[in-house]
């Protein structure tokens, strides 16, 4: 019998390894050494042992979740969109409580939903930051990303168009590309990358917003949007002389191409999602957000057969609530699934229930979007998004023996999608780089009860300073008594 080799970590048991073939190895391993996958299969070809040895009988090992889109810089307005229009979540608390947050309370406000993420066994997340009042609010974002632990795609949103963008959030190109550099410079390293992107078409000036696309390209980088975005449709023709829609107006002023990233990406025109998989551009798909507002023509089915690459985001915490990557899951079946419901029951077109339907998409479908598509979608997939030899060990441990929800084995997937998950004090470890981040559900740097404090306080400070308390349980239906 030849000797085993060596590794710094060896994980055992159910191994879901999203890897091309989509192995799953019911009696598995993954081996790690030096923050790298050096192996993974069943354990009967396992040449690996190590001093540290982690899972076993009942456990299961995924590769670490991806979230391909959010705004975590809104922690400190979480939930407040629920009773509230758009203009007045939008002007009445959106610009102004992030506006007033500093580089210190920019991390208090982060700080939360990173840990929401983390301890969910999200080991990846990009993050899209448009308030600059402050200029190094975006610093204390990426200072609590840092201090977390996560590995983060960072968008530093340039925001100047004058009919769409309140007073004293506009900056010009060249403040914000030098920004961009800036933040570049101070914060990059084997976890943390930077780009430059705008919220979206009509919050940017046209030729502005073309050139920050080109400081991307120049860049290999990727440049993040949301089309259409909410004024979209009502101002493209007004204020850009387009009648068409948001992706065809990316095409024709040469922007939409492989780096680029377009979240929400509902309500398109008629042979636009043919055209954005013809330009190789991919799709961060939210659909517990457009559940949550209500949006029942939910469609990623019309991506995903044009094999547009997709992958899984949550927006903001002020509509995404919990910020749990397992509920997107869940929601991007079931708002499918509805969304097509209601489009069968727009249609002129009678439909006859024979019994031989299957609904569209499934439980593995769902976990693809939320981890190696993720990966694909944030041009990472060389690194993370599987368990393969030679990506980066971002994996995550999670313990079903008192999980009663993930039980019996034989649709394993499904319960885990359908379920939301493990429980928190199931995930046994969330490894980054091969280093346990989050072991037994606990952050092992991070003071979880300091977090929620420090959270509390900064929004009562928040709701003061910046008037938007009125908007706080205004239609609620509760007696609040102090």
């Amino acid at each position: 019998m030849s000797e085993k080799k060596t590794c710094d970590t060896l994980i055992k048991g159910t191994v879901i390894s999203m890897d091309q073939e989509r192995h799953v190895f019911l009696d598995g391993f993954v081996a790690v050494d030096n923050g790298l996958i050096k192996a993974v299969g069943p354990m009967s070809e396992c040449e690996y042992d190590s001093d540290n040895v982690l899972g076993g009988s009942h456990h299961m090992i995924l590769p670490g979740l991806v979230n391909v889109h959010t705004h975590l810089i809104q922690g400190c307005m979480r939930g407040m969109a629920d009773g509230t229009t758009y203009e007045e979540r939008f002007f009445g608390f959106y610009y102004p409580m992030t506006g007033a947050c500093d580089e210190e309370r920019s991390y208090t406000a982060s700080m939360p939903p990173v840990m929401d993420l983390l301890l969910r066994g999200v080991t990846t997340t990009a993050d899209d930051h448009f308030t600059h009042l402050h200029k190094k609010s975006i610093d204390g974002v990426l200072k609590a990303v840092d201090e977390s632990g996560i590995r983060c795609r960072m968008a530093r949103l340039t925001i100047n168009d004058k009919d769409a963008v309140p007073d004293g959030f506009r900056e010009e190109l060249d403040e914000g590309i030098a920004e961009t550099e800036r933040v570049k410079s101070a914060w990059e390293n084997d976890k943390i990358s930077v780009t430059a992107s705008t919220i979206g078409i009509t919050y940017c000036e046209p030729e502005q917003l073309v050139e920050l696309w080109k400081w991307t390209d120049d860049n290999d980088r990727q440049f993040d949007i949301h089309a259409p975005a909410v004024m979209d449709h009502k101002y493209l023709a007004s204020r850009r002389g387009w009648e068409g829609g948001s992706f065809e107006w990316l095409d024709h002023v040469g922007i939409l191409g492989p780096n680029v990233i377009s979240a929400h990406s509902q309500n398109l025109r008629p042979g636009e999602a043919e055209l954005i998989a013809k330009c190789g551009a991919s799709v961060a798909l939210v659909p517990d957000m457009e559940q949550v507002l209500g949006l029942v023509n939910f469609d990623a089915k019309k991506f995903l057969e044009s094999n547009v690459t997709c992958g899984l985001g949550l927006d903001g915490p002020v509509v995404a609530y919990g910020h749990d990557l397992w509920t997107a899951m869940r929601s991007f079946l079931t708002a499918q699934r509805m969304g097509d419901q209601h489009r069968t029951m727009m249609s002129d077109t009678q439909t006859t229930w024979t019994g031989d339907e299957i609904l569209y998409g499934s439980a593995e479908q769902a976990l693809e979007l939320a981890t190696i598509d993720g990966a694909k979608a944030l041009m990472m997939e060389d690194s993370i998004g599987s368990l393969e030899a030679g990506k980066k060990a971002d994996i995550l441990l999670i313990d079903r023996s008192s999980e009663s929800h993930l039980t019996p084995m034989g649709a394993m997937i499904a319960n885990l999608v359908y379920g939301n998950g493990p429980n928190q004090s199931a995930i046994k470890a969330v490894m980054i780089n091969g280093e346990i981040v989050v072991k037994d559900g606990i952050h092992q740097r991070i003071d979880h009860a300091q977090v929620v404090r420090d959270s509390d306080e900064l929004q009562e400070v928040l709701l003061d300073e910046t008037g938007a308390r009125q908007y706080l349980r205004k239609r609620s239906r509760f007696t609040w008594v102090q």
